[in-house]
């Protein structure tokens, strides 16, 4: 994950405060942990503070606090983001602050609040995305073409929004991954078949790969060998891919393998030397119901590896949406986006020092 004052991949954070359409829009997301338990006067206290700076920023956004837990969710001009970051990152009534991501955006999703305060996870869910309302129009309509029969149109998408941002993360976290959700969620209320969501991943992934064919990464000083792979039993392999992709273009030594058992992929750790593991489950399906035996299957990962301090992180739809964590599972860390993977194994390698 970023650290708490890394604004080197923070893109446009030069560019002077003025007008919202002659700059771009950049969104944040951290968590951390309050110091102590927060009083509802605290929490509004917090909130108004919190819109008074944001509204001086231009700065939009929401802010879910559950068990002395914080997730706030930050958009607006880079240079108005940075600022308010740093007064986040002093902020004595939490610790524990940690940058999830930081990616250009090509829209807000919440400009009607300097800063709406939350205490409900199902609402923060709402708020996070899974609301067709709420989704980046161009996220909606990749979609909708991934269930058409225009394959065309969604390599012409995709391929379009990577050259404006020229960015893989970007792509993955704001068009790629919440497309495959609202995939989901079409399918779960009865807009569409499970047989279209599975054949949406399946363009969506495969126009990935087309994008990225001929990028020809940097090989890392000291690359890590790292085994990305689904969770066995897992029929959406995007997840997989997207995670592959990310390791590959920081010049790791990858390996994208789909084990169809959890003996396959025993043997595959078995019998080769990994620095790191990434085990994904659905980025379109919340699968909560697979998170017990994804923690059997990590602890078997780990007791079959040939490195005794492999690191073992996981990802999928399970950890955007919060149903499960690291500690779930038993990896050392968790991602709510392939994009984050390589930052999440690093995370969980400097735990190890």
């Amino acid at each position: 994950m970023m650290a708490r004052e890394d604004w080197s991949e923070f893109p446009g954070n030069q560019e002077q405060h003025g007008s919202e359409s002659a700059q771009p829009l950049m969104t944040l997301t951290y968590r951390s942990r309050a110091t102590g338990a927060m009083s509802p006067a605290g929490l509004r206290q917090l909130r108004e503070m919190a819109a008074a700076r944001n509204r001086a920023e231009g700065v939009t956004g929401v802010v879910l606090y559950d068990n002395q837990r914080f997730f706030q969710w930050l958009e607006g001009p880079p240079d108005g983001v940075a600022r308010v970051w740093s007064s986040i990152s002093r902020d004595p009534r939490h610790t524990d602050i940690e940058a999830i991501s930081v990616h250009a955006a090509p829209t807000r999703l919440f400009g009607q609040w300097d800063m709406r305060l939350s205490t409900s996870r199902e609402e923060m869910a709402d708020l996070r995305g899974m609301s067709p309302g709420l989704i980046h129009p161009e996220a909606e309509r990749l979609a909708t073409l991934a269930i058409g029969t225009d394959s065309d149109a969604v390599r012409g998408l995709i391929a379009d929004v990577f050259g404006r941002y020229e960015s893989l993360q970007t792509v993955t976290e704001q068009l790629i991954e919440p497309a495959a959700r609202r995939l989901s969620d079409l399918w779960s209320s009865g807009d569409c078949s499970e047989y279209e969501v599975t054949l949406g991943l399946c363009r969506l992934q495969t126009s990935m790969r087309v994008l990225m064919a001929d990028s020809v990464p940097d090989i890392a000083d000291e690359p890590l060998v790292v085994l990305v792979a689904p969770l066995p039993g897992e029929i959406h392999l995007l997840g997989a891919t997207l995670g592959a992709e990310a390791t590959w273009q920081a010049g790791w030594e990858t390996e994208l393998r789909f084990p169809s058992t959890e003996e396959a992929l025993k043997k595959i750790v078995a019998t080769n030397w990994f620095d790191a593991v990434d085990l994904s489950l659905s980025p379109a399906n919340q699968r909560e119901h697979r998170i017990p035996s994804m923690e059997k299957i990590i602890a078997t990962v780990r007791r079959a590896s040939q490195n005794p301090a492999l690191v073992v992180v996981a990802g999928g739809r399970a950890f955007y949406d919060r149903l499960a964590t690291s500690s779930d599972v038993g990896a050392d860390a968790s991602h709510a986006s392939a994009a984050q993977v390589t930052q999440a194994i690093e995370q969980a390698r400097r735990g190890r020092l």
